[in-house]
């Protein structure tokens, strides 16, 4: 049973919808520059980690309206447009906590881990951070009542804004694939994926 429902929690539990999104390049033009990168502050870095563990707690405490609302506009208006409206994606986020629930899953904890990868963006005046985390998932078999604990792997890329009093949104990393990552960031290096996203996975706790 467990293992039926690892995809959705593995996609789901940090609350972003269920679907690629078709890889249109935004900002093309910067292609066509020379790329002069500013060094991502270790304040920035730090920064990012915080942001990213509050989104993470409000998951936990079912806050799906506010997490929404933390999904980097350019892609949550993507997401909104294919799914309806940003009530649709909040109310699929509530069915599958409700599906986790009726099957004994419960997502105990959410770690954002330091941070060690971050990108100017130029295109848009942006700093990117890709920042990893871990969940805790329990799962209680609803008949036997067999206990499983399991350790989840992935990562939040945060942004922000470098305009003084920015706020930071967020992608999920384990849904979002690479092509879909530089088409809105077309300046990102091209072999990012091979040195600095986070690793992706899980383990057996007990």
């Amino acid at each position: 049973m467990f293992e039926k429902f690892s995809f959705l929690i593995f996609n789901l539990a940090l609350g972003w919808p269920l679907f690629s999104q078709q890889a249109e390049v935004e900002g093309a033009d910067v292609l066509e520059r020379v790329i002069e990168r500013k060094v991502v502050p270790a304040t920035v870095l730090a920064d990012a980690v915080t942001a990213v563990q509050e989104v993470g707690n409000q998951t936990l405490r079912g806050e799906f309206e506010a997490v929404v609302k933390k999904m980097y506009p350019r892609f949550r208006k993507r997401s909104a447009k294919k799914l309806g409206s940003n009530e649709e994606m909040v109310a699929q986020m509530r069915k599958v906590v409700n599906d986790f629930t009726i099957s004994g899953i419960t997502i105990m904890a959410f770690e954002a881990e330091p941070a060690f990868h971050g990108f100017d963006v130029p295109e848009f005046n942006e700093w990117l951070v890709l920042v990893p985390t871990v969940r805790t998932i329990r799962f209680i078999h609803p008949e036997t009542g067999v206990r499983k604990v399991r350790e989840v792997f992935d990562y939040q890329v945060a942004i922000r804004s470098k305009e003084e009093g920015a706020s930071w949104s967020f992608l999920n990393g384990r849904t979002l694939k690479m092509q879909e990552l530089r088409s809105l960031f077309p300046s990102l290096p091209a072999d990012i994926g091979e040195w600095a996203i986070p690793p992706i996975g899980g383990r057996k706790v007990r």
